[in-house]
């Protein structure tokens, strides 16, 4: 059925439950703003996604789907939606929903894959990222020539914006390039030794005069506080200490960000801040960072977990990247972003 825009008053986008994910479909939700202003947007996102939308103005409602619950309570949640009365429904998930809640216009039940002609940031390879992929489902319903300039996504308030302001002024200091380091991940194959990372730190501390800052949630503070155990020099850690939103923020102010594949790569690399993101079983092609300055590093030629899938092998590919194969990256990423 051929979209007619100007019936279009109530859209509602499904996305991704973890928040890596939920922040690859933010391309998606920023076209649809754009290209419907006057529409009320709604989203439907897991429980760890839901701060990445607090108290965001651009959206009229966050709903939250946990897929834990009841059948009986998926179904109650399914008629909430229902009585919404949804012009549009854009489904990144591959669910029923749109169907189940009479959408007129919705994306087609079956996956979609096919080739779009948009124009890839540097360095991304052609049409096997996810975001490209959430980009190709949306073009299924709504007509679109290029992604969005606008990032309606991860929007802080004055209260969050002042935090973060005096945080840099109080804790980091004004006229310091600020490195953020994120070591963290879900999965504990997916993390660069904290080790490399510290050796890194010291690094850049001594020969770009920058300042580290490391984040992550709670379950990172250990991880964090091992490696500042084994810098030489000072560095902030924040983990546990700053909200998503506020994350958001620092990483606005952030002269590049140095993360495993997790979220805070994706964050950065929706905010188009230069990322270099150390990738162990996953395919930086599909996952890596997107923003125009940046790089990813996996050497997992020889890794026999990478090499045989199926094996009980033990991935060995992260602590393959050795430090200054990480630092030679740095001074290579263009426009020399922490030149002295």
């Amino acid at each position: 059925m051929k979209l007619d825009a100007s019936k279009i008053r109530k859209i509602l986008v499904i996305s991704l439950s973890n928040i890596g994910d939920c922040v690859l479909t933010f391309p998606v939700i920023d076209i649809l703003k754009e290209q419907f202003p006057q529409s009320e947007l709604d989203l439907v996102v897991g429980p760890k996604a839901e701060g990445l939308f607090k108290g965001n103005p651009h959206f009229a409602k966050v709903h939250v789907f946990d897929k834990h619950q009841s059948a009986l309570n998926q179904l109650r949640w399914v008629f909430n939606l229902w009585q919404e009365r949804f012009d549009l429904a854009v489904d990144l998930r591959h669910t029923a929903i749109p169907f189940l809640i009479g959408a007129k216009y919705r994306t087609p039940l079956i996956r979609y894959s096919a080739h779009i002609p948009l124009p890839l940031w540097e360095g991304q390879g052609e049409g096997t990222h996810k975001r490209v992929h959430h980009l190709a489902r949306l073009k299924t319903i709504v007509d679109f020539k290029k992604e969005s300039k606008n990032r309606f996504c991860l929007c802080a308030n004055a209260e969050d914006e002042e935090y973060v302001s005096r945080l840099l002024k109080h804790r980091i200091g004004y006229g310091k390039k600020v490195v953020v380091m994120s070591p963290g991940a879900a999965d504990q194959s997916k993390r660069w030794p904290e080790e490399n990372f510290a050796t890194l730190a010291d690094w850049l501390v001594e020969t770009k005069q920058v300042k580290i800052v490391f984040v992550g949630d709670n379950s990172d503070a250990a991880i964090i506080r091992r490696i500042l155990g084994k810098m030489k020099n000072s560095a902030i850690d924040l983990s546990g200490q700053i909200t998503l939103i506020q994350l958001a923020q620092l990483l606005k102010k952030t002269s590049l960000v140095i993360a495993n594949d997790s979220a805070v790569m994706h964050m950065a690399s929706y905010l188009d801040v230069p990322v270099v993101a150390l990738f162990g079983p996953t395919n930086p092609e599909v996952y890596g960072p997107w923003s125009r300055q940046s790089t990813a590093l996996r050497n997992n030629s020889t890794c026999p977990a990478c090499r045989e899938p199926n094996s009980s092998a033990r991935h060995m590919c992260m602590s393959e990247i050795q430090a200054g194969e990480v630092f030679k990256k740095i001074q290579l990423l263009s426009n020399g972003i922490l030149k002295v």
